[in-house]
């Protein structure tokens, strides 16, 4: 946001206003540059930010610059050749030229024009202090500054430069501007020799507003000139009050022509290095107000390569059969006897929680369907079927409503669940309890038939057909090698990962169980290794066999995988015809790349690497919507970015669950408790969130990003049932009513998750 005064300026309004105006959805940068600029090719604007600014010469910038979009053609600056003094006097005809064509389009954009310079003119932009703007400038100058002001500036032009002024009026092409350039300067080139023949040359205003001389510096007297400007634009006289006229020569009439100097002079000015003083001095004043403490890191998705990233269920599987009987190193009383009584061991051991668990899936199940029903009777409407109410005759003579009625309800909406788990060494501590939660997911997605797929997100595949292809050197990309992503220019460089498919609704019932059976597997496996105990009270039974190297805890992906997701969600929604999609991680919420990412270039033959990610807040561009990191973001604000993208892009409800089994670190709740006013206000919403961590098992917090964020107790997420086993023949009505109510309690406590899971599900 830019501020003026009391008045703000939306980098995101002033966007779509260039695009309206482009007459195409160009895509629109802020950033830290001199200049407003367009790439004609990739069909880029980008615009300079500035540190005071008014709408009408932001607006009159991004007019002028829309205007050189449509109308400046893409390869026509590469006919210029590197003469400097032509690319000026170009640039100059060219703006003329832009500028009438969108004024006349656009004539709302007038008024920003008058507007904005006269806003430009008051703080000297064009360098005129001082100057006489009849005898001080060259014609190009004058061309110039008669555009800009929109031919309000009192020129007095001869004979000779009205023919010239009708060409530039006349200007139809970029080619007809390229033409009259350098008729132009050629015509200035000799008049210039002429002039240097005279003997007094040197005193001539030329020789000092075109030599080599700085007379174009904006210095602080200048900027206390255009405090004093009035209305009109003009400076004030501080010792009379009297409007002070930018030429203060004697005669603001004369005229300086060959006559008056006689010959053979010598000067400063070269004729063959001819400048554009007014536009020079413009852009040194644009300078002072640049805004250089902003800086954005735009960049764009790249294209997964989805055959590298994806390893398929059947893949697996595949791997994990394969090391069911391998000796591992570790191994001290491997058989194969033994090793069979742990895999019976492990697979009763499976079905026993699946079993108990039962009643947990059951429970989420009735929930969906009750909330499903009371969603659609919602919608229902009541309809006259045009059959006549026998019962309603009667009442013919005093109303019209004798029909039958139909209540109509509307089909239910197709539902669909993706899932990440997240599989990196910051999970450890929680990883069992993860699991168990995901598979309750998996099991309620089965009983009410919603289509569903659940990926791991790995760095740590390194088998052959997985092995990554890192950049040569740290900063190339070679082409044709096998690579996650498909690079492209303006890209955003990502790390490498593989998802893996660990469940599916494509997958038969045994396919299922043995899957699930090995993700359990792996959870009792890293439950034992990292907290030196077993939750379990007895422990495994036979020779255990190992985690295979490639499902190894490893970083954590988390972007990359949510960069993956935004191209797996749509065919997922297209194939089964998903009306209503839900996102699911759960993840301790950090990522290997928190705050943004190196950009892509390509120099026409390879790709390279260039370094964004420390230098300015990141803006992804997906489908020519941007998506900003909030103001002064910390970790996470990429991931909660492409969170935001997922969500508008796909229609996708985004859902987080995070297990812990101890609020301890105050800096992660800090994170979770969202806006407050103070101090005092973070202090009791934290309070908040552990009270309804201890009471609920589980705590609603905040999370960027997330339409819902969870906190689960991973010490007890089990859902209890109405236990009253301990009453007794005899016992007293009090006691009775004592072992009820606790009762109810559990089991209004433990349902308490599953409930606020529903209602964001159904």
């Amino acid at each position: 946001m830019i501020t003026q005064k009391n008045t703000l300026i939306k980098l995101e309004t002033k966007s779509q206003l260039a695009k309206l105006i482009a007459t195409e959805n160009i895509t629109i940068q802020h950033n830290q540059v001199k200049t407003a600029s367009f790439d004609t090719v990739n069909r880029v604007l980008t615009l300079p930010i500035f540190k005071v600014q008014s709408g009408d010469v932001y607006d009159m910038l991004i007019a002028h610059e829309c205007s050189h979009a449509l109308h400046t053609p893409a390869e026509g600056w590469k006919q210029i050749s590197d003469d400097d003094s032509l690319r000026q006097y170009v640039n100059v005809l060219e703006d003329t030229r832009i500028d009438i064509l969108i004024q006349k389009k656009y004539p709302g954009v007038v008024r920003n024009y008058l507007n904005g310079f006269d806003i430009m003119e008051k703080s000297n932009f064009f360098g005129l202090n001082g100057k006489n703007i009849d005898t001080d400038l060259m014609l190009i100058d004058k061309i110039n500054v008669r555009s800009k002001s929109s031919n309000r500036l009192p020129f007095k032009f001869s004979k000779e430069d009205e023919k010239w002024l009708e060409l530039v009026d006349g200007l139809k092409t970029f080619d007809d501007v390229v033409k009259l350039s350098k008729d132009m300067l050629n015509w200035q080139k000799k008049r210039l020799e002429s002039l240097k023949k005279l003997p007094d040359f040197d005193d001539h205003p030329f020789n000092d507003s075109y030599g080599d001389g700085d007379t174009t510096d904006i210095d602080s007297e200048d900027s206390q000139d255009s405090d004093n400007a009035d209305d009109d634009g003009n400076t004030i006289n501080e010792e009379n009050g009297e409007d002070k006229p930018h030429n203060d020569g004697e005669d603001e009439s004369r005229v300086f022509t060959p006559d008056e100097f006689g010959a053979g002079g010598e000067g400063g000015l070269d004729p063959n290095k001819l400048k554009v003083i007014t536009n020079e001095s413009m852009e040194k004043a644009k300078e002072e107000l640049l805004n250089t403490s902003t800086k954005y890191n735009y960049f764009k998705l790249p294209e997964p390569n989805l055959k590298q990233v994806i390893v398929s269920s059947k893949k697996w599987i595949e791997i994990w059969k394969k090391n069911e009987y391998s000796k591992s190193d570790y191994s001290t009383n491997y058989t194969t006897e033994s090793r069979k009584e742990y895999i019976n061991w492990l697979d009763n051991k499976y079905k026993e929680f699946k079993k108990d668990n039962k009643k947990t899936v059951m429970y989420l199940v009735k929930e969906f369907e009750m909330k499903k029903s009371a969603t659609a009777y919602k919608r229902s409407s009541t309809s006259k079927t045009g059959v006549i109410d026998t019962l309603k005759l009667k009442d013919y003579k005093f109303s019209e409503d004798i029909f039958k009625r139909l209540t109509i309800t509307p089909d239910a909406k197709n539902h669909g669940m993706m899932m990440l788990l997240d599989w990196s060494g910051s999970m450890c501590d929680n990883i069992k309890q993860t699991i168990e939660q995901l598979m309750n997911l998996v099991w309620f997605c089965d009983k009410v038939n919603i289509p569903y797929e659940v990926y791991l997100f790995t760095s740590e595949m390194d088998g052959k057909e997985n092995k990554y292809k890192y950049l040569d050197d740290g900063d190339k990309i070679i082409n044709g090698e096998i690579k996650t992503w498909n690079y492209k220019h303006g890209d955003g460089f990502f790390g490498n990962l593989n998802l893996v498919n660990v469940a599916s609704h494509k997958m038969k019932k045994q396919e299922l169980d043995q899957s699930l059976t090995y993700l359990y597997h792996m959870g009792l496996y890293y439950n034992e290794r990292y907290t030196y105990r077993n939750d379990d009270n007895d422990q495994h039974k036979g020779d255990r066999y190992l985690v295979p190297d490639e499902f190894w805890l490893g970083t954590t992906p988390l972007n990359e995988a949510l960069v993956v997701m935004n191209k797996l969600i749509p065919m997922f929604k297209r194939k089964y015809n998903i009306e209503k999609m839900t996102f699911i991680t759960l993840t301790d919420g950090g990522s290997n790349s928190n705050y943004g990412a190196p950009r892509i270039e390509n120099d026409g033959k390879n790709l390279s690497v260039v370094d964004g990610s420390s230098g300015g807040t990141p803006v992804i561009t997906i489908n020519k919507k941007q998506y900003k990191a909030p103001e002064n973001a910390m970790r996470g604000s990429l991931t909660e970015m492409l969170l935001t993208a997922l969500q508008e892009q796909h229609g996708v409800n985004t859902i987080g669950f995070y297990v812990v089994k101890h609020l301890r670190r105050m800096y992660e709740l800090e994170l979770m408790v969202g806006d407050y006013k103070d101090w005092n206000d973070k202090q009791t919403k934290i309070a908040k969130i552990k009270s309804q961590f201890v009471k609920e098992k589980c705590a609603d917090v905040f999370n960027g990003g997330y339409n819902k964020y969870f906190l689960l107790n991973g010490k007890d997420m089990k859902v209890e049932n109405t236990d009253l086993s301990g009453v007794s023949e005899g016992m007293k009505a009090g006691k009775i009513k004592q072992l009820f109510s606790k009762s109810m309690k559990g089991r209004i406590v433990s349902r308490a998750l599953l409930n606020k899971f529903i209602k964001e599900v159904a």
